[in-house]
């Protein structure tokens, strides 16, 4: 399997987590397996494929001790219609900090240019036509509206993702390395210290 489609996400986790996967799997399930996550780096096609010993994961865990963890609130439900048919929770606070992490990170063996100007995000469903896009909307609203407030979650790890595809069940993104946040005294607090040592 040849993997050439790349991002870099941070997953959510908790209720959050399964308030967004359950809402995916049920308004969008062609999707519904994709795990609840923002997206710092959206995916992007890249010519070389990462291998073990990558620089470039070297090279993106460096870049990422620069940035301290940190929190980001999501304020309500919006759309990308007319340009595309995504339902999403928008940022409020932490949209900077995400902002600054994309800019940092869109480089070094990462570049790509983006089709649209990166609007952190955590994305419901995708791939919509008009009708679908409003039926998804109106549901999204609906549950986010019955959800507690604030929602909020911590960034202070990463994940290399890539596609591959699968015969048996289509594309499906894996975990390439874990990439945490912080000084490089906070490695391994992202639950997987194997990976980050």
């Amino acid at each position: 399997m040849l993997e050439s489609t790349y991002a870099v996400v941070s997953y959510l986790s908790g209720p959050l987590a399964e308030f967004v996967n359950s809402l995916r799997r049920r308004l969008n399930p062609m999707y519904g397996d994709w795990l609840a996550h923002i997206s710092v780096l959206p995916p992007r096609r890249l010519a070389a494929p990462f291998h073990g010993g990558d620089g470039r994961i070297s090279k993106l865990r460096e870049l990422c001790t620069q940035a301290e963890p940190f929190e980001v609130e999501l304020d309500g439900v919006s759309t990308f219609w007319p340009v595309n048919g995504v339902v999403y929770l928008s940022v409020g606070r932490g949209q900077a900090e995400l902002e600054s992490l994309h800019a940092l990170l869109n480089d070094n063996g990462l570049h790509a240019e983006e089709p649209y100007q990166y609007v952190p995000h955590v994305t419901i469903a995708q791939s919509l036509d008009e009708r679908a896009t409003r039926t998804a909307l109106e549901q999204v609203l609906e549950a986010w509206n019955q959800l507690a407030k604030p929602v909020r979650f911590p960034v202070d790890s990463l994940v290399l993702v890539g596609q591959v595809s699968d015969p048996a069940c289509g594309d499906k993104w894996v975990d390439i390395a874990p990439i945490p946040l912080g000084s490089p005294s906070a490695i391994g607090r992202c639950g997987c210290s194997k990976l980050c040592t």
